[in-house]
Formats: structure tokens, sequence, C-alpha cells
């Protein structure tokens, strides 16, 4: 008898030894399963935005932009410019206090901060020689970055924006510290057609020529500065100064228009005749604008303003980049036009519009 109860017994503990490592087996299968069930962590705002990622640059790039990549075949991660992030706070907030890093706001709100990546040259002009006509009234009066921009812009606000020209990702507007527009005939005729900086922004310095070669393979950038030369395009519904910008790499050529917006904004706009009826419009016509010519070693460029046409013949030089001189390309490949930044040409009845006179 004393042995069947014995038997029992171990039977009874072996069996609930095996329920135990079921069970302990079981509870593991289910905690996998819940932890793949949850998504994982996910990044912090700031690390969507733009400052962080740099993700305007390669957007526009790629060839599924029709970016330069068309013409390089060279995917975005393995040019120097791709390293350009800020991936740190750092960057902006660190202060160094009694000899040990701090955060603080200080440095973040200073002016040179933004100076140091954005190399804003027309606050180097302000600088220098503020008393110009033609420096940035901004600037002139002692205003800084952040009294336009938001730290929504700066930080992002956790939605991955293409680029900084993608609607909803810039705050700064003209309108937010000018609501009311002055009653000059500039204003009534164009009734927010035309874009603030179509008329009070002077000069947008556009680079002609970019030898894609040369920053490939040596990494320097190395192009020519069109001065007294502004272009207007399409942004966001209204006419707008577009950068102009041209490449070369082996040979092969293109063009890019894009939103720009150089900080030096003048109080007084444009005269009417400076875009309408104008000699480079006449020449549009006639297909015979030659916009840069190529004369003892030397790009010489025209001035005024250029309306940009879908379909337009720019009759452009090329240069290549050899011993550190410019050499003319001899037949060099029709170039590839881009439109990034969400831009678009001028329509038709738009130009016969700046065909006519100014009122």
């Amino acid at each position: 008898m004393e042995e069947e109860e014995f038997n029992i017994m171990k039977k009874s503990t072996l069996l609930v030894g095996i329920l135990l490592i079921i069970f302990t087996v079981f509870g593991f299968i289910i905690s996998g399963a819940d932890q793949e069930k949850k998504s994982p962590p996910e990044n912090n705002f700031y690390e969507n935005s733009l400052h962080y990622t740099n993700r305007g640059l390669e957007y526009w790039y790629s060839k599924e932009q029709g970016g330069l990549e068309r013409i390089t075949n060279i995917p975005f991660s393995k040019l120097p410019c791709a390293g350009c992030h800020v991936r740190s706070c750092d960057t902006c907030h660190r202060k160094d206090v009694a000899g040990k890093p701090a955060y603080s706001l200080e440095p973040a709100r200073a002016q040179q901060v933004c100076q140091d990546c954005h190399a804003i040259e027309s606050l180097e002009k302000a600088r220098k020689n503020p008393e110009d006509p033609t420096v940035d009234v901004h600037f002139k009066k002692g205003m800084k970055c952040l009294d336009c921009h938001t730290a929504k812009e700066v930080h992002g606000d956790g939605t991955p924006y293409n680029s900084m020209q993608q609607p909803g990702a810039l705050d700064v507007r003209c309108e937010k510290c000018h609501p009311q527009l002055s009653a000059g005939p500039s204003h009534e005729v164009h009734k927010g057609r035309v874009d603030c900086n179509a008329c009070h922004v002077r000069e947008l310095t556009t680079c002609f020529n970019c030898h894609f070669d040369t920053r490939v393979n040596q990494g320097k950038s190395v192009s020519i500065p069109l001065k007294n030369l502004n272009f207007l395009i399409n942004s966001n519904g209204q006419v707008t100064l577009g950068n102009f910008h041209t490449y070369v790499f082996e040979n092969k050529t293109m063009i890019t228009f894009a939103p720009g917006f150089p900080h030096a904004v003048t109080k007084d706009g444009r005269k009417c005749d400076e875009c309408h009826n104008t000699r480079i419009i006449e020449d549009i016509k006639k297909n015979r604008l030659y916009p840069v010519v190529f004369e003892k070693g030397e790009v010489k460029n025209i001035t005024g303003i250029v309306p940009v046409l879908d379909g337009m013949k720019w009759n452009l030089v090329y240069l290549n980049y050899e011993n550190e001189k410019w050499v003319l390309i001899d037949r060099p490949a029709e170039p590839l036009i881009n439109y990034s930044g969400y831009c678009r040409p001028l329509t038709p009845e738009q130009f016969a519009k700046l065909e006519k006179p100014g009122k």
C-alpha cells in the first residue's frame, strides 16, 4: 500500500513539473508575441526635421524628382554634401559654463549659430556696409533669423517634410508682419498674384556651370556667380524669384530652377519697366536670348529680369574646369531641364502680360 501511494505521488509530482514547464514556455511565447505586436519606439520629432535629415537636398537631387542624379547616376549617399546635418542639440544649444558644457537658449538665439551653417551673404553685407541702400531692411534694423523663423521650423513638428519648399514646412510669411499693403499701383494691379520678393528683392545671385566632376572627384565646389540677372517662375500660386543653376558632369548638362529667397529685401520695389516690355522679353520672343557669353576665358552675363517659359531655348555655353581654368565644351549635350522646389515655368498668359508695358 505504501509503495502504491509513493508511485501515485511520484506521478503527480512529475505531472506538475511537466505542466510548469509547459506554462513557462507558453508564457515566453505569449510574451514574445506581445513584443512583436508592439511597434518600435518612434524617433523624437526633431529626428524628422530637415535640419536633422537634410532630406531636401537628397529629395531634389534624386532622378525620381527629375534631379541631377539623372546625369550623374551617383547615389546621393556617395556625395560629399550628404554629410550636412545638425545631429546634436549641442550644435546650437551648447554653452560652456564654468568649464562645463550646459544647455542654453542663448547661443541658439545668437545670429552666429545660423551663419555658421547657412553663410547668409546679405547678413555679412549688412555688417560691413549698413548704409548700402541694397542691404536687407531687416538686418539693417538689427533683426535676427529667429525674429521671423519659428522654433517649429528649426526643430520640426514630427512631419518628415521632403524639403523646406513643401507646404507646411515653413511658417514665415511677409504677411505675418505686413498684413496691410500700401495703396501703391503695383499692389493694386498685381492683386496678390506676385510674391513680395519678385519686386522687393533686388539681387538673387545664381550659379552658372557648377562643375560636378570637380565636386565628385575633389570634393570642391567650383561655379561662376551670375549677378544682376534674375529669373521669374511660379511657386505656391504666385510669380516669384527663382534660382537658376546650370550643371556640367562628364559633358552632360542640366538647368535647374527653384524658388529662391536671399534675405536681401529692399523697402522700394522694382519699377514696372524692369519686368514689362523689356529687351529680354523681345529677345525671348525672337529666340535670340543669350544670357551668357564666354570671351577671353571669362563668362559675362546680361542683366535684367528673365521670365522662364516651358520649352524655352536657352542658348547657353558650357565649360569644363581644367588646371584651374574654364575651358569651353565643344558641342555639349542639350541640357535637361529640372523644376525643383515645387516650382513651374510661367504660363503663356503670364508672359503675354509681361509683353505689354507696365501700367
